[in-house]
């Protein structure tokens, strides 16, 4: 049975070695391995709070962006609106423009149609004047007795001047 149950000597040698080597473990390696733990510890924390940092900015820029895009949607409509408003404003003083130059050009026509007619008339009545001159100094001329010689004179000069 010796070799079953160990010796007080072996016992005693086995416990301080255990004891030295627990004492040595626990005052050198177990420090820098809880050191190293609580350093993994606070990196993972940081890492983790800057990836909700990270996470709480792109969330912030995409709202941002959608601000940005949408006011640049209403400065394009409010552009767009300003130029519709400015061409139609632009047509309808081109149209306005463009019927005061119709009706002027009109107005000058009649203007002018009006003095040639009246320069017309004016010549007219003095063609008429002189035929009618030529026609009575033709008929004193001839002093013609009888109306129906005179009536047939006047027909013959009429026909003449080709009225």
């Amino acid at each position: 049975m010796d070799i079953i149950t160990p010796g007080v000597g072996l016992l005693f040698w086995n416990t301080l070695f255990f004891l030295v080597v627990f004492v040595i473990i626990g005052m050198g390696i177990v420090p820098t391995i809880s050191k190293a733990l609580k350093n993994r510890e606070e990196s993972i924390d940081n890492a983790l709070k800057s990836a909700e940092q990270a996470k709480a900015d792109i969330a912030q820029l995409k709202a941002d962006n959608e601000k940005m895009k949408e006011a640049a949607r209403a400065e394009r409509e409010e552009i767009i609106n300003e130029a519709k408003a400015k061409a139609d404003a632009m047509v309808a003083e081109a149209t306005e423009g463009a019927k005061a130059e119709a009706k002027r050009i009109i107005d000058e026509a009649r203007a002018s149609i009006e003095a040639e007619k009246r320069d017309a008339l004016s010549e007219i009545k003095g063609v008429v004047a002189e035929l009618s001159l030529d026609i009575a100094e033709k008929v004193v001329r001839k002093q013609l007795s009888d109306d129906a010689a005179q009536q047939q004179l006047v027909k013959e000069l009429v026909a003449e001047a080709k009225i």
